[in-house]
């Protein structure tokens, strides 16, 4: 939002909550491709534009990006495209 708007002059803190671009592994060769690029800008968009309209952005992970068993990170270019988004690498 814009300082203009009511949540920010009231002080209302605002998360955006579970997002998230999964990859689709049904797909091979330039879908597969086409998928991967799209869902990495995808992130690297969403999550610097919703810190710079001050809201907290949570990646939606069901298992796709972390495996908390044996913790390791399965997608890591994925999560460098959140990272990236948000200043962090």
């Amino acid at each position: 939002g814009t300082d203009e708007s009511p949540v920010h002059r009231q002080g209302v803190p605002v998360i955006l909550g579970e997002y998230r671009s999964s990859r689709r592994d049904n797909l091979t060769g330039a879908d597969l491709a086409l998928n991967d690029q799209s869902r990495l800008f995808w992130m690297k968009y969403v999550t610097p534009t919703a810190l710079a309209n001050g809201l907290l952005p949570f990646v939606w992970d069901t298992g796709g990006y972390i495996d908390r068993r044996r913790p390791r990170v399965l997608d890591q270019s994925g999560l460098n495209a959140v990272l990236e988004g948000a200043g962090k690498k």
